[in-house]
């Protein structure tokens, strides 16, 4: 088996809940799209990167799981656990599966006390990426333009220092996003923005592919 199980405490209702995960032994990368989401052979562990209380509703991505604060699970308990009607989570998951998953952690990000906009903007991403393995343009489309203006949101507005966000990655898809909706004049900036800025220098790989991607808009013209 690719996937063992793993049992968690709850930090909402503080159930023990059963979790399945991908060993690591078992992900092999096939190809990344220009946005960074990755294909794998054989299983994905994108569809496994989201945590769900089947007791309660709480639902993370599995890296901000325990990471609630004692005013995070008072509004939990009061906006989700109130009115959550208990359920089995699936052990193993289809594409669809993950895709309702991950919208309950959405629900869960902007139900919290204080919202994280990166985190809210990384969910919405993914939920994209999702519905593109599942060849639905249109949804695709809907949750780029949601991550989008969520990333841009959080660039400005929220408090964060670059040793928490990384900021130049949060730069090159806001160009990525911007660029895949067709707002070019809009990835050129970002972009541009990107490769002067000091944070790029931190991070070669995202400066390079904002790079290749000026190229070839350049080439399209």
């Amino acid at each position: 088996m690719d996937i063992y199980e793993k049992t968690l405490e709850c930090p909402v209702c503080g159930k023990l809940i059963k979790v399945p995960f991908v060993k690591s032994s078992a992900i092999f990368v096939e190809s990344r799209d220009t946005d960074l989401c990755v294909y794998y052979k054989g299983i994905n562990p994108l569809l496994y990167d989201v945590i769900v209380c089947g007791e309660c509703g709480y639902a993370a991505l599995s890296k901000n799981f325990g990471k609630l604060t004692k005013w995070d699970v008072e509004s939990l308990k009061e906006k989700v656990a109130s009115k959550w009607v208990k359920r089995e989570v699936p052990f193993e998951r289809t594409v669809d599966d993950a895709i309702t998953l991950y919208k309950l952690a959405l629900i869960t990000a902007t139900s919290k006390r204080k919202i994280n906009k990166y985190e809210v903007a990384g969910i919405l991403l993914r939920i994209s990426w999702l519905y593109r393995l599942s060849q639905d343009k249109e949804k695709e489309l809907e949750f780029q333009k949601l991550a989008l203006q969520t990333y841009k949101d959080a660039f400005e507005h929220e408090e964060g220092s670059a040793e928490e966000i990384d900021l130049a990655t949060v730069m090159y898809l806001i160009g990525e996003l911007s660029r895949r909706i067709g707002e070019i004049d809009e990835a050129r900036k970002w972009f541009s923005r990107l490769i002067s800025s000091k944070e790029a220098r931190n991070n070669p790989h995202i400066l390079e592919l904002a790079r290749d991607q000026i190229q070839a808009m350049k080439d399209m013209e």
